[in-house]
């Protein structure tokens, strides 16, 4: 059967970008995004939520967490990539990483922070920020251990030891044994002067070892890789390829038959054209971007996770969405598994929008 699809949100003037979503046991879902000026923040960033309480079919108001606009030196905070996640307690705990607008990302990254807000009331309403000791871009969600402890992973700029704008990419964590009131680290998770490795997603297997899904993002079309931790992510063995070619920020989770699912954008290799995507909403340009067009779901076997050898691994790979837009972007994801076992995926896509909107799509296993 078709991918069934549905519009999460969309304002034919924001920038809508990078959504997550979260589940709640009466089945209530939470998505949080950003909204903004354009793909890279110029002038103004705000993080939303909406909530469904029909799987997905219909969307709430917007709840604005956070917004940030010019000070009078014409600095803005850049809010990028918001996460949530609903932790055994009950609460739920939304993160993001901020940093100012310039020096932006020309720096080796250390510059960007990870904020958290709590929600007690199933995200009606949301605490005061709290910011951590967290640094990195592109946070994956925060992980809770089999021990009690967090994990945060996030990536950096690394060359010869030392953080270096001009380095590779490199995915670190940081890990809290008091739920958030002290951190330690960084611990590498990812690092080789071959790639340049981030936007990783930490999954926790069934026997308690834990893999991280890595982009490599050179542009070469090079795939996706992982890296291992038996020691609850204190320490990293890898990186090891995978057979998901071209892929960008995956996020990964255990589906209730036991199999692993990732998420991610499919970018091939070769030229990708001009990246249009910050160009204005009435751009009528002729050259096409190659950039960000397919987001697809990857399946696999616990076996297949744990392997490091690729002729040991093996899955299969479902198309999600294509967006036709001579100024694609997109591919960014988050899901849940609905109450009935489907899956219900939130991602950014601009296709038939001048902007970026938000769409979610229902799958199942079974369409694999």
């Amino acid at each position: 059967m078709p991918i069934e699809k549905v519009t999460v949100s969309r304002n034919d003037l924001i920038y809508e970008f990078v959504p997550d979503v979260t589940i709640l046991p009466n089945n209530k879902l939470i998505c949080i995004y950003r909204e903004s000026d354009g793909h890279s923040v110029q002038h103004w960033s705000r993080l939303v939520t909406r909530s469904s309480v029909d799987g997905g079919h219909t969307w709430s108001d917007r709840t604005v967490i956070v917004e940030a606009f010019p000070n009078a030196e014409g600095v803005v905070l850049k809010w990028n990539c918001p996460r949530i996640t609903r932790l055994k307690d009950g609460r739920l705990l939304a993160l993001c990483d901020v940093m100012p607008v310039p020096p932006n990302e020309a720096t080796d990254l250390t510059n960007s922070k990870i904020v958290f807000w709590y929600s007690d009331d199933d995200g009606a309403t949301w605490s005061e920020p709290v910011y951590t000791p967290i640094f990195g871009i592109v946070p994956d969600r925060l992980v809770e251990l089999p021990s009690g402890a967090w994990l945060v992973a996030t990536h950096v700029r690394m060359k010869d030891g030392q953080y270096e704008r001009h380095g590779h990419s490199t995915e670190i964590a940081h890990r809290s044994e008091d739920g958030g009131q002290t951190w330690e680290g960084p611990f590498i998770i990812g690092h080789d002067e071959r790639y340049n490795l981030c936007e990783g997603s930490v999954l926790v297997l069934p026997d308690g070892e834990l893999v991280c899904y890595l982009r490599e993002t050179s542009g070469l079309g090079l795939p996706g890789f992982k890296s291992f931790s038996s020691d609850e992510g204190r320490s990293w063995q890898g990186v090891y390829s995978t057979p998901m070619e071209g892929c960008h920020r995956p996020v990964s989770g255990l589906l209730p038959s036991g199999k692993v699912l990732v998420t991610y954008r499919y970018r091939q290799g070769g030229t990708v054209g001009s990246r249009l995507i910050n160009q204005p909403a009435d751009w009528r340009g002729k050259e096409v971007s190659y950039w960000a067009r397919n987001t697809f779901a990857y399946l696999e076997t616990v076996e297949s996770a744990k392997a490091r050898e690729l002729k040991d691994q093996g899955g299969i790979i479902l198309p999600i969405d294509h967006d036709r837009s001579p100024r694609s972007d997109g591919g960014y994801t988050g899901w849940v598994v609905l109450h009935d076992g489907r899956i219900f995926c939130v991602n950014y896509i601009v296709d038939d929008a001048p902007m970026a909107q938000i769409r979610g799509y229902w799958f199942s296993e079974s369409d694999f």
